[in-house]
């Protein structure tokens, strides 16, 4: 089993929405994976600001924990400055409470 197959089985033992990014290793590529793992609405735009903001209200969710597996090797690897703000702004959103919790689970 992968470290990629045991994040998610993990994460869908303890949330109720996973979301999966993996091979994205430019800014753009990330922020539209993340807004398709978690299924953002139309009006978010990719950029940091919209992604912190849609971050802060998951709203369009289900109640219910929600967990983002990032695998982010390949942004580190491509991008070491962009990895630092996205990574930042992921765990910036992060909050273990609410009616949705969020994690982010880096693979």
């Amino acid at each position: 089993m992968t470290d990629l197959s045991r994040a998610r089985t993990r994460a869908r033992e303890r949330a109720r929405t996973v979301g999966v990014v993996a091979e994205a290793a430019d800014e753009q590529a990330t922020l539209a994976a993340i807004s398709r793992a978690l299924d953002v609405p139309a009006y978010y735009a990719a950029d940091l600001d919209a992604l912190a903001a849609c971050l802060r209200d998951l709203s369009w969710l289900p109640v219910g924990p929600v967990e983002l597996i990032w695998v982010d090797g390949p942004l580190r690897d491509a991008d070491p400055r962009t990895h630092q703000r996205i990574a930042s702004t992921l765990d910036g959103a992060c909050r273990p409470d609410g009616e949705r919790p969020f994690r982010v689970t880096r693979v």
